[in-house]
């Protein structure tokens, strides 16, 4: 037995054209690409929108393409060294569709209430040698123009209800500031990667208002977990909504789910079935309809509420009339054409890429009961907002630094945040 001296490096590759036109990566939500793609952030990069063959290989959608013309093989070759990654060198750059992959502008966005789950997040994103800035959510609250400074906004997940986040720790009149900073008696915090002078405050309206902003001028803002509800309760996007359950138990397990979008840009790489962490909530529904159309009437007791006579006697009180039936409301007039105004265009509607299994289907590991429940729900929802995107992730692709094969659901994401609508009905 040898002892490692540090993590097993994965071998890379080079094959095909010796002097080639392209180089194509057929790509499997590597989970060291994102790297990678940082690593040559001055080198063009493509991500094909549909599969192709090419040098006697076939592609699926989401390969990518690089014109050698702009990286030789000697450069290729040293990025790649220990990452995993195969390419083929093309005779001619494929003639699919494609559009370019970014390396973009992340913020990591923490609240002062707690910073635990989040820190995972940071661990997952040090790990693929993906850049970001981290930052408060006050911040967002203090940058007017978000999108001037960042591509992608990614919120760590937090527990609480939206009220309570956009909030943060209570700020009252009078009260004593709490830093977060080094101090005589707090040295050991001028090692932490944010500091502030008071932790009290969220982000409040005004971060919302900016972050709503930064989403219509084309930014990419992805929520993880329950912190979906600050988008959804403050009306950045419609047609979602978080749908309360009254029999799912699932603490913390591992499900199955389904490629619901073939054509999404944030399932590149992946197989048809994908095994996700879910804790309980939240359960994401769409509803376009959503407080446009009348509540379903309550629940009545059955029965006779006095217990006697037989069934074809009146059941009354003694001494209390009869009640009148109920009168008939006249129907509605032109209700479709009502509702057709607050009915998104294909381009703009909420897009489920990934959602739960059929209920039989779903438990891989764990406990889970009601599944039915959350059967056939989206694991992730696409919601076109302007010429930006919110994508929602109900499970928690970075748990613990252990659910290593969705990361690269949310990589896809943030490094196709400008071509999320690849795929889509056109405009």
């Amino acid at each position: 037995k040898t002892l490692l001296p540090g993590a097993p490096a994965t071998p890379s590759g080079i094959t095909g054209e010796a002097a080639p036109k392209a180089w194509a990566l057929n790509y499997t939500a590597d989970l060291n690409f994102a790297g990678f793609r940082y690593a040559l952030k001055d080198v063009k990069m493509w991500a094909a929108e549909a599969p192709f063959d090419a040098a006697g290989q076939k592609f699926s959608a989401g390969a990518v393409l690089i014109e050698a013309s702009s990286l030789n093989r000697a450069r290729l070759e040293e990025a790649s060294r220990g990452l995993g990654l195969k390419w083929t060198g093309l005779p001619d750059m494929p003639t699919v569709a494609r559009h370019e992959l970014a390396a973009p502008r992340i913020a990591l966005v923490h609240t002062w209430t707690s910073t635990q789950h989040e820190g995972w997040v940071r661990l997952a994103l040090d790990a693929a040698k993906v850049p970001y800035d981290y930052i408060s959510d006050q911040k967002l609250a203090q940058y007017t123009d978000l999108r001037s400074r960042y591509d992608v906004i990614l919120f760590g997940p937090i527990n609480g209800s939206s009220q309570r986040i956009v909030n943060g720790i209570p700020k009252r009149a009078g009260e004593p500031a709490i830093p977060w900073k080094a101090s005589e008696l707090t040295p050991s915090f001028a090692t932490g990667p944010d500091q502030t002078d008071d932790i009290r405050g969220g982000m409040g309206l005004e971060g919302v208002l900016h972050l709503r902003r930064f989403v219509e001028a084309g930014g990419l803002f992805i929520t993880i977990g329950g912190n979906a509800s600050i988008p959804i309760d403050y009306g950045i996007v419609e047609g979602v909504s978080i749908q309360p359950t009254r029999e799912l138990q699932v603490r913390g397990s591992v499900l199955e789910s389904r490629v619901s979008d073939r054509l999404s840009p944030i399932v590149y790489g992946y197989g048809d079935k994908v095994p996700v962490y879910f804790n309980s909530a939240p359960v994401l529904s769409v509803n376009l309809m959503a407080g446009l159309t009348p509540a379903a009437p309550p629940v009545l007791p059955q029965g006779r509420p006095t217990g006697r006579g037989g069934i074809n006697d009146p059941d009354v009180v003694q001494a209390r009339p009869l009640p009148a039936p109920p009168a008939n409301p006249a129907p509605l007039q032109d209700a479709n054409e009502t509702l057709r105004a607050f009915q998104p265009p294909p381009h703009l509607m909420p897009r489920a890429v990934l959602t739960f299994a059929p209920a039989q289907d779903l438990l891989i590991s764990g406990m889970l009961a009601g599944g039915q429940e959350l059967a056939g729900r989206p694991v992730i929802l696409d919601v076109p907002v302007g010429e930006g995107h919110v994508v929602l992730f109900a499970n928690n692709p970075m748990w613990r630094h252990q659910t290593q094969g969705s990361w690269p659901l949310v990589f896809n994401a943030a490094l196709n945040f400008a071509h999320l609508n690849a795929g889509r009905a056109p405009r």
